[in-house]
């Protein structure tokens, strides 16, 4: 592809969420190894203590360029909820940073604010525009008095909507009244997590559980139902909890008898296969999923799931490789005594999900629609 593609996203990994953000690098990571015409543009509005503040890093990314913009203001909440603004912003940083750079294509990530930006840009260099969606609250957006006619024009002007699960595209194609729209997964990192056969502690029923734990993840879902379930079992129940969030702090102090809880917080994504790989099942509580990379990563590595009935969790999950109950207490109590009193083959749970979510068939998928899109004048 001689053409080149501008990726931008204002969702990235910082010191605070080390994994925010993180599927979306993953994806440009698998197609910047396949494209060398390629920028990707980082955009980070951070809180500080100054009037405004910017820093511009360029380095390589595999085969492309990544160019990071990090703005620091205190009033960097005025910044994020103005896209007009970042649009100028970063309009004037390609100038100066890449001045020859003029993209044929325009991909942002998420509607809010980079798909609004990207929009602009996208008219600047008179390049086609398209978003990968992956946010709940996307729709809500067509509702807001201020935001919706921008956000409507950004979505129906764009040329394709790439949505990470038929529960987002059914919610879009309705919201927007689009038909441009095409299921395209996140991406799993299936080199890092494969199936190992599992390393596990007869004396223990070990569960894990990873998330950033706010809203709209239900933590409390998932130690509320163990609580229950481990005073009629047989073994000691183990929890393994990755990540940290508001709803970890307010039962890191607290009793669990028959439980030994392990508040990992966040560790390198590389340790976390480790983890999996010592779990008989992974527990993953939320209102709501608009994908969930955690369920697919667990599934990579052949553990099975048990997970909230809602969004686009079911179509991650079946009964041969895991469970979905609903958002109670009594239900979650139930799928546990069902899982742990259920078969599961862990070698063809990972072999089935494995095939389709890898960086390489991911990363094709997008590059079939850069062609099409960048082949076709109209």
């Amino acid at each position: 592809m001689e053409k080149s593609v501008l990726i931008i996203s204002f969702w990235n990994p910082v010191p605070q969420m080390p994994f925010k953000g993180l599927f979306i690098h993953e994806q440009v990571k698998a197609l910047s190894n396949r494209n060398s015409n390629l920028i990707f543009l980082e955009v980070n509005i951070l809180p500080s203590k100054a009037l405004f503040k910017k820093e511009v890093k360029k380095q390589p990314f595999n085969l492309s360029q990544k160019l990071t913009i990090n703005i620091y203001s205190c009033f960097w909440k005025f910044i994020y909820v103005n896209p007009w603004f970042a649009y100028r912003i970063i309009k004037t940083v390609l100038k100066k940073e890449v001045p020859s750079f003029r993209p044929s294509l325009v991909h942002s990530n998420i509607i809010y604010p980079c798909g609004i930006s990207g929009y602009f840009l996208a008219k600047d260099f008179k390049a086609k525009h398209i978003i990968s969606e992956h946010w709940s609250k996307a729709t809500s957006l067509l509702k807001h008095p201020f935001y919706k006619r921008i956000t409507y024009k950004a979505y129906s002007e764009s040329k394709a909507v790439l949505c990470v699960s038929r529960f987002l595209e059914a919610r879009i194609r309705q919201a927007a009244s689009i038909e441009n729209t095409h299921i395209v997964p996140n991406i799993i990192d299936t080199s890092m997590f494969g199936y190992k056969t599992k390393e596990l502690d007869d004396n223990y029923i070990t569960f894990t559980c990873a998330a950033h734990w706010s809203k709209p993840k239900r933590l409390d879902l998932i130690l509320e139902s163990l609580r229950i379930f481990a005073k009629s079992s047989q073994k000691t129940i183990r929890l393994n909890i990755v990540g940290n969030g508001n709803q970890t702090d307010a039962y890191h102090n607290q009793l669990f008898e028959n439980i030994e809880v392990n508040w990992l917080g966040y560790i390198p994504k590389s340790e976390i296969p480790t983890v999996l790989n010592v779990s008989d099942y992974f527990l993953h509580a939320s209102e709501t999923e608009t994908f969930s990379i955690v369920i697919g990563e667990a599934l990579c590595t052949g553990t099975p799931v048990l997970a909230s009935n809602t969004g686009a969790i079911p179509e991650l999950i079946n009964e041969k490789n895991g469970l979905l109950v609903n958002n109670t207490i009594e239900s979650w109590v139930d799928g546990l005594y069902k899982i742990v009193n259920t078969s599961f083959n862990n070698s063809l749970i990972a072999s089935s999900v494995s095939n389709k979510y890898s960086p390489e068939i991911v990363s094709r998928e997008i590059e079939n629609i850069y062609k099409e899109l960048l082949d076709n004048k109209s």
